[in-house]
């Protein structure tokens, strides 16, 4: 039975997407199915869909017969952060309850899983995906550092396109960086410098490879940024590789078409939208990138 407090949780939810407000805004996957475990900041992000912000999805690798839940929380001080089961049956994937019995989920098969959360009528859905030749754990990776539009902030860390599952382990970015260095976070939306980040790889000399990222953050390896320009990056996690690349000064990358120059815009994952409306999207301008709500 639901004490007031969770009876009071849900009605705020209710009221929330009744408004058009979102009830969170980003959702972890945690729990011993995912590659993180029971740490809430290594947990699976799932971002909010281009159409609606209490809709929240991720393509990510859960292991069989393993418990798992979902919270936008940073730790479990407070159970209204998290989404449970709403069945005492942990292979019953279809209602979340938010707080309410610790109920988890669990799946029967280890594989790369579809996940999508809908907070307007708490229904959950995982199905198994395509691709399975790899694990998949990332969907979302974000610059963060003095040489990025965003500065130090973890929330405003720059995001990078995703390659979605034909390629789901690149990650590309094109941008304008200033002098400095950076490195590059997994979920921006923690805001914690505690979670997985990805920093410059080691030679077989022990000293720091800038062509090589990997997630061993021992000397907080970043990368630097000799000079102000127009760069390009792109990171194929499998190969452990990372390309940063200055558009030469004068080159035909300089050169903007007035005609050509319109804003492109991508989901928080990264991912191309045609016609973006009623969310969240990454704006591209030229060399400008912001975030901006439609």
């Amino acid at each position: 039975m639901y004490n007031f407090t969770q009876l009071t949780a849900s009605a705020v939810l209710m009221l929330a997407t009744a408004f058009g407000v979102s009830a969170a805004n980003h959702l972890n996957i945690i729990g011993g199915a995912t590659p993180g475990g029971w740490n809430v900041l290594d947990g699976i992000l799932m971002t909010p869909d281009t159409g609606n912000e209490n809709v929240f999805s991720s393509i990510a690798y859960l292991k069989a017969d393993e418990e798992f839940k979902f919270t936008c929380g940073k730790d479990f001080s407070d159970p209204n952060n998290e989404y449970r089961n709403a069945s005492e049956d942990p292979y019953d994937i279809s209602k979340l309850v938010q707080g309410g019995a610790d109920n988890m989920f669990k799946v029967s098969e280890s594989a790369n899983y579809y996940v999508v959360c809908n907070l307007n009528d708490m229904t959950v859905a995982v199905t198994k995906a395509e691709y399975q030749d790899n694990p998949i754990r990332y969907n979302a990776l974000f610059l963060v550092g003095n040489a990025t539009p965003g500065g130090w902030d973890i929330v405003s860390g720059t995001p990078l396109v995703w390659g979605g599952e034909n390629e789901p382990f690149r990650f590309t970015w094109t941008g304008e960086l200033n002098e400095g260095e950076f490195k590059i976070d997994s979920n921006s939306y923690n805001g914690d410098w505690g979670g997985p980040w990805f920093f410059a790889g080691i030679d077989e000399d022990g000293n720091i490879d800038y062509s090589k990222i990997i997630a061993d953050g021992t000397g907080d390896r970043k990368w630097q940024i000799a000079e102000s320009g127009n760069y390009s990056i792109d990171i194929d996690l499998m190969a452990g590789s990372i390309a940063i690349t200055k558009s030469p000064v004068g080159g035909i990358e300089d050169i903007v078409d007035s005609d050509v120059d319109t804003p492109v815009y991508y989901n928080l994952q990264g991912m191309p939208v045609t016609n973006p409306s009623n969310g969240i999207f990454i704006k591209k301008v030229g060399n400008e990138v912001s975030k901006v709500k439609l």
